[in-house]
């Protein structure tokens, strides 16, 4: 099995973890890392990589190009719907770069 997710990264304050949570996806407030769930549902050589640094360079270039084509989006999106997803991109951009949030490839075998 493989899958990528977001994490919470480790060793934060209460308010930079606050913060995280804030600003990462719904699902990155998880009381238990990906590799540890997977280890207690029986996976076998499970591996994380980390790939902050390509989600960050693709995270900037999915919301530069975003903004590039504004006029065409909102008109297919509605504008408070295009607002909302970019201001959704810059704070996960923001809590990546503050090394808030981290990217993952999980991988694992079944049993």
């Amino acid at each position: 099995m493989a899958f990528s997710t977001i994490e919470i990264a480790s060793g934060l304050s209460k308010s930079q973890h606050r913060r995280a949570a804030l600003r990462g996806p719904r699902a990155v407030v998880s009381t238990r890392p990906a590799g540890r769930l997977m280890s207690a549902a029986r996976f076998t050589d499970v591996r994380l990589t980390d790939v902050t640094d390509d989600f960050l360079r693709t995270a900037r270039a999915w919301s530069t190009e975003f903004s590039r084509h504004e006029s065409e989006l909102k008109r297919v999106l509605g504008a408070q719907n295009w607002e909302d997803r970019q201001a959704d991109r810059a704070a996960m951009i923001d809590a990546v770069e503050a090394g808030l949030l981290c990217r993952y490839v999980v991988t694992g075998t079944a049993r």
